[in-house]
């Protein structure tokens, strides 16, 4: 049930707030969010009261929605159409919507989070601004408002996905919202009812393989021909870990696992010992604790063991997955001539070691007659969906006393709807049986791989047929040329 908040005009250290801005506490006085109120007027000059709330636990604490909520009431002010306080409209018609939004960026500066200012601006910058809609003025948009609907159009024929195009339009959308509230006499047209979002589905549905099909996956990497020895240890472990750890990301594995984070059986994830891992992209929001399971931990410490005979002993700050050469894991020296940090691999570095590694070792993998069904078309972010999948089997959540959601929701870092919803998948190999026991089924499904190796045809292997296109193409390269 939904707490009712009673508006106080004082802060939560108990000053006095200026008029129009009151903070919503709860019944015994505790303050949760603040709330900015003021009236404006319509075009036909009704006047109506309007509201934004400021909560402490969206913004990250009581002092920031308190800065948000006098910014916004510094805007407000600035934007209520009471006796000409408006823009004038013949300024304002000669203003584009690229120049809209750069108000609105500026304008909300205070308000937006870091994460959600950087998105708008990049969608702002590829999706938008380069489109003929950008340098549309407003008196125009407002004479034809089609041109939204032509807009949505355009980015259907260009075939952008529905995901993409519902953040553009939201994005859109917002911008001309504001633009209206802060030039109603330039923008005369309601937009709102223009824009069709489209339904935010997702793409394909979540894939749950099982133990047997990571550990063939596994085979398959450590059986690949490489150059380096120590680098198929690196990624079987780094396989190893995103299956057998309830629940990760493969973010946050290459960019805030740290040695020092590995604690026996758990993980720390999104935790640094220098800054906040908040600020690196890539990474979702909130530190949590993840549970290892005993093939992750034979993995990297096999890996662990391998790298330090070669490279020394490596120290808690370095990255667990951390960027190789020749010399050993890669630290950069930033320029401020403070310490250095160790390089992760970023997005650009992990695509390409999926094409070359995981792609060809999840096909290979498919081939084997256990190998479970739609095992070639496993994405390595499947590979979290299979550990939250195998763990609502296991005696982890079925225990004796009935099911119980709460800890795998910790070692997730979702809430228990969102597992109901998403991540509830159902592993052919496990039904109708007992819960099972984790460490137990990885166990079984290791000695059943190593009992019975699986060895691909020449013809069938992904992985030998790149090999021979590669050196048919150094063939070619270096092959004298024919008078």
């Amino acid at each position: 049930m939904a707490v009712k908040l009673v508006e106080i005009g004082t802060d939560h250290l108990g000053r006095e707030l200026p008029r129009g801005i009151y903070g919503c506490a709860t019944g015994d006085g505790e303050i949760r969010s603040y709330k900015v109120r003021w009236r404006e007027e319509s075009e036909d000059g009704v006047r109506f009261q309007r509201s934004k709330s400021f909560s402490a636990k969206k913004l990250g604490s009581l002092d920031r929605a308190l800065e948000a909520a006098f910014a916004y009431a510094e805007e407000v002010t600035a934007i209520i159409k009471v006796a000409g306080a408006v823009a004038k409209a013949d300024a304002a018609e000669a203003m584009t919507v690229d120049d809209v939004f750069k108000e609105w960026l500026v304008g909300r500066a205070a308000t937006l989070s870091p994460r959600y200012g950087d998105d708008s601006v990049r969608i702002w910058d590829r999706d938008i601004a380069t489109r003929p809609i950008a340098a549309v003025r407003l008196d125009r948009l407002s004479r034809d408002p089609s041109i939204i609907v032509r807009f949505q159009d355009a980015l259907i024929h260009d075939g952008l996905g529905a995901s993409r195009r519902r953040n553009i339009l939201k994005l859109l959308r917002a911008v001309l919202r504001w633009g209206r509230r802060r030039h109603p006499n330039a923008l005369t047209v309601e937009f709102s009812g223009l824009f069709e979002l489209p339904p935010q589905r997702r793409r394909r549905l979540p894939y749950a393989a099982d133990a047997v099909g990571i550990e063939r996956i596994i085979e398959a990497i450590l059986s690949r021909p490489a150059r380096d020895d120590l680098r198929p240890l690196r990624d079987a472990a780094f396989a190893a870990a995103m299956g057998y750890t309830i629940a990760s990301r493969p973010s946050e594995w290459r960019l805030s696992a740290t040695w020092g984070n590995l604690h026996g059986e758990t993980v720390e994830l999104q935790r640094s010992e220098e800054g906040d891992p908040e600020d690196v992209p890539g990474l979702k929001r909130g530190a949590h604790v993840a549970l290892l399971l005993s093939p992750a931990r034979e993995r990297i410490a096999a890996y662990r063991a391998a790298l330090e005979e070669r490279f020394g002993a490596q120290p808690s700050n370095g990255l667990v997955f951390q960027v190789l050469d020749e010399e050993g894991p890669v630290w950069v020296e930033p320029e401020d001539g403070a310490a250095p940090v160790p390089l992760a691999m970023d997005v650009d570095a992990y695509n390409r070691w999926t094409q070359r590694v995981w792609r060809p070792a999840r096909e290979v993998a498919a081939q084997a007659p256990d190998a479970p069904a739609g095992l070639a078309k496993m994405t390595f972010y499947d590979l979290r969906h299979t550990a939250i999948s195998m763990a609502l089997h296991s005696t982890l959540v079925m225990g004796p006393h009935g099911t119980n959601l709460h800890p795998l929701a910790g070692w997730a870092a979702h809430d228990i709807q969102t597992l109901q919803r998403y991540y509830a998948h159902f592993i052919a190999r496990y039904q109708g049986q007992q819960p099972i026991d984790l460490e137990e089924e990885c166990a079984r499904a290791r000695a059943q791989v190593v009992a019975s190796p699986f060895k691909p045809a020449e013809r069938s292997s992904p992985q030998r047929e790149a090999g021979r296109r590669r050196r048919e193409r150094r063939r070619a390269a270096v092959a004298p040329a024919r008078p």
